[in-house]
Parts: structure tokens; sequence; C-alpha cells
């Protein structure tokens, strides 16, 4: 489970969130919803223990959001952020650089799933689009098997057949928790779950 109790967050230009309660289930899929600059990419970060907020609590897993938790969590965790800049030139340099044992069965089987050629992992990011660079890293995200994926927009760069494919995946997932952040009306339908920010 994450939960979040009457969190406070804000930044210099003003307040994000003001008492913001929610709690997400184990292996369900939940998507953080709003227009942009509402706070969906900062709940996201509040999750990873990237952004602290100033009051509040947050459990991930039973777990405090606390220094002395925030490693243990980020174990649980992998994310796909909306921007994807990588320091690499393909999919295998990526599990490379995160010093993942790589299973390219695992990642090429949720290529196809996902409706990318098995062998688009191995081609050059400066030759992919946005959205398949994206699918690429959740795939590599997927096959890490982590309890929880953290999605930042993932519809953001994907066709409306892809991000069906993308949420014939997500709904096939076992105990794993998914948490989205996003205003796509379609991927909001799907969700198990849609807190409005």
């Amino acid at each position: 489970m994450i939960q979040f109790e009457d969190v406070y967050l804000s930044f210099d230009n003003g307040v994000v969130f003001n008492n913001l309660s929610f709690s997400i289930k184990t292996g369900k899929n939940a998507c953080i919803a709003g227009p942009s600059g509402s706070g969906k990419s900062s709940a996201l970060k509040i999750i990873q223990g990237y952004l602290v907020p100033r009051q509040g609590k947050v459990l991930v897993k039973g777990l405090p959001l606390n220094k002395k938790k925030v490693k243990e969590i980020r174990t649980k965790i992998a994310y796909v952020p909306q921007n994807i800049n990588l320091p690499v030139a393909n999919g295998k340099e990526l599990t490379n650089l995160i010093g993942y044992s790589t299973n390219f069965e695992v990642i090429e089987n949720y290529l196809k799933q996902l409706g990318l050629p098995e062998d688009m992992f191995l081609r050059s990011f400066d030759q992919m689009s946005g959205g398949q660079k994206q699918r690429i890293i959740i795939a590599v995200c997927l096959s890490l098997k982590r309890e929880i994926l953290l999605l930042d927009e993932p519809t953001s760069s994907l066709d409306d057949k892809s991000i069906d494919k993308l949420i014939a995946v997500i709904n096939d997932l076992n105990n794993v928790t998914v948490v989205s952040a996003s205003h796509n009306p379609k991927w909001i339908k799907a969700m198990d779950q849609v807190i409005y920010l």
C-alpha cells in the first residue's frame, strides 16, 4: 500500500499540496490526474523520496518515508520519467548502467507486447522516436520485477494503438502496484483508481 496523510508541499512560487490524503492498495493501478502544474509529477517524486513534504506522513509498503528507510523503499520501485534523456546508446547499455543482470528474453517479450520489434532493444536511441524510447524504458522497468511501478505521463508520446497495448500490459501484471501521472482520458478510464488534484 502507498499512503499519503495530510501531505503539505510547497515551493517558492506557491503551495503544491495542502492536506493531500489518499491510499493505494497493493496490486492496484492508480492514476494521479490533473492539469499541467497541479503536482502530479511531484507526487511521484515524493513516493521515491526525492521530494520531502513540509508536513504530513507518507508510507510505502508499510515503511515510513524517511532518511532511514528511503534506500529500502527505492529498491521496491521502478520509475519511468516523462522526459527521457539517457547517457547511453541503446537499451542494452541502459541495463549495464543500472547494474541489472539482464534477462533479455523477458525484455524482448515486453517489447513485443508493447508493439515494438524484439531487436529494438539493441538499436540506437538516436534513431528512435520519443514513443519508442518510452516503451523501451517501460519494458526494462517491467523486467526488473519491482513491487511498485511509477509512470510519469506514460502516454505522452504514444498513439492510441500503443496506449491500448500499454494498458493491456499493465492490466496483466500480478501483485504490482502501478501509480501513474496522466491527464489522458483513455488512460484514466482504464485505471482502478483515480486521484484528482
